[in-house]
């Protein structure tokens, strides 16, 4: 399959890249070895990835009652984040939450759909390309008191939650990101997979040591975002899938894989409380926003310093 981007096409001098999704998204690893891949091999495009992610929301609208509080909906401020950051492309990733951590019901499933569907149409009726990532998988088997916590099918619709959660929540997820595989060019301008390939590393690492945690079950630690990384790397910029994998492994460890983090939480951070939110629970620390980009501006000297260290980039 040709790359997003085009097959042999070069990068444009400036390109934003708006990041859509729930927690997962929030924590931004995944984002950050995207920057941390152009910044050492593409150095001359201005490649901007703005991470918008905000825990516990959906695109769906749904939240089960026994949440702490009515789960974001990324509806309630679309239409500023698309009008403040201006983006060229938005890469959005929702599902794990939307079906609220119970069984499948057509109901929540429609909902899911509709409220994606809006959300990819009203990014290009703003002039974005539009980019679908299908949800992760979950990982029961990293649920920490995983054995008191899942609940089987047939229990009232109430029990179920991101606390306690339907024991096969896997297979409505695979429906979920079956679905986004199945959009035409007329709903996406883009679908990148990352459920099947999530699945794929896990069954590989449990295969080596069966108490393998991929994560909390619903999180996935720093390796998951790395596959996460080479999927959005070989989909969308035509990046050899040998290649990201030995890019990835390389950052780990790296002084210049954690400075790249710490300054992608700090605008992060700033541009996510910039746009606003309906999570009551707001980034601590945040800067404004000018703000952050000054203090950024610090971080990116020693980004430059260590990624003209041939040893920060063993894969170049």
């Amino acid at each position: 399959m040709e790359p997003f981007y085009g097959k042999d096409k070069p990068l444009p001098e400036a390109l934003r890249i708006v990041f859509l999704g729930d927690s997962i998204t929030d924590d931004g690893t995944y984002i950050a070895f995207l920057d941390a891949y152009f910044r050492l091999h593409v150095p001359a495009s201005r490649i901007e990835l703005i991470n918008l992610g905000v825990s516990s929301e959906t695109a769906s609208g749904l939240s089960e009652p026994i949440h702490p509080f009515p789960r974001p909906c990324v509806h309630d401020r679309l239409a500023r984040a698309l009008a403040e950051t201006r983006p060229d492309w938005v890469v959005v990733c929702y599902g794990m939450n939307d079906g609220i951590y119970h069984p499948l019901s057509e109901a929540r499933f429609g909902a899911y759909k509709d409220g994606l569907l809006r959300l990819l149409g009203q990014i290009r009726q703003a002039g974005a390309k539009a980019i679908a990532m299908t949800p992760p998988p979950f990982d029961p088997a990293s649920l920490p008191d995983g054995a008191k916590r899942l609940l089987p099918e047939g229990r009232p619709e109430s029990a179920y939650s991101y606390e306690t959660p339907f024991a096969d929540y896997e297979s409505v997820l695979k429906r979920y990101a079956d679905w986004v595989l199945s959009l035409g060019e007329e709903a996406a301008d883009a679908k990148v997979s990352i459920h099947d390939e999530l699945l794929a590393h896990i069954a590989a690492e449990r295969a080596a040591d069966p108490a393998y945690l991929s994560g909390d079950g619903i999180h996935p630690f720093a390796p998951g975002h790395g596959v996460m990384a080479q999927s959005l790397l070989r989909t969308l910029f035509g990046v050899a899938p040998e290649r990201a994998r030995a890019f990835v492994a390389a950052m780990d460890g790296s002084a210049y894989f954690d400075l790249i983090l710490q300054r992608h939480r700090l605008v992060s951070a700033a541009w996510k409380e910039h746009v606003g939110h309906t999570n009551p629970n707001k980034a601590e620390g945040a800067l404004p926003l000018a703000e952050a980009k000054i203090a950024a501006q610090a971080l990116e000297v020693r980004i430059r310093d260590l990624a003209a260290d041939s040893n920060a980039s063993p894969t170049s």
